[in-house]
């Protein structure tokens, strides 16, 4: 099964928050190869920013500017041997990388469609429609 993880949203949670729990749960997906699903919804994806780094992780696995360069080595080092034992082509390890978190790492996102931001963030973040697979949700019966 997979570990389901949300974000503890608080008052000031912000872009820099989000991208520090995915930090965390990158390497976790990508490297050790746990099946997570991260659970993410409306309200804790307030700023714009935060619904474009979701869509980034979607439609590429990767969060630019998440690592830095210097990190990246250390991290990806466990790879190395499963990607030459696999006889894998892809054309480098972080690509490795990225195919794993695409693998492993799922995202849940529910997002009320009467929010006056739905259409906008919809249309501005296409890998909510094209990397996702979409349940719509009738009105609660009273």
């Amino acid at each position: 099964g997979f570990e389901l993880v949300t974000p503890a949203t608080t008052r000031g949670y912000s872009l820099s928050s989000l991208r520090a729990e995915l930090k965390t749960l990158l390497p976790r997906s990508g490297v050790q190869g746990v099946p997570i699903c991260l659970l993410l919804e409306d309200h804790q994806m307030r700023d714009d920013p935060l619904v474009e780094c979701i869509n980034s992780l979607l439609s590429a696995g990767e969060v630019p500017g998440l690592f830095e360069p210097q990190e990246l080595e250390p991290l990806l080092a466990p790879l190395k041997e499963e990607m030459g034992s696999k006889g894998l082509m892809q054309s480098s390890l972080f690509d490795f990388f990225t195919s794993r978190v695409q693998t492993f790492l799922h995202l849940a996102i529910s997002m009320n469609p009467e929010n006056p931001d739905f259409l906008l963030r919809c249309e501005s973040n296409p890998a909510l429609y094209t990397r996702c697979s979409l349940l719509w949700m009738g009105s609660w019966s009273s």
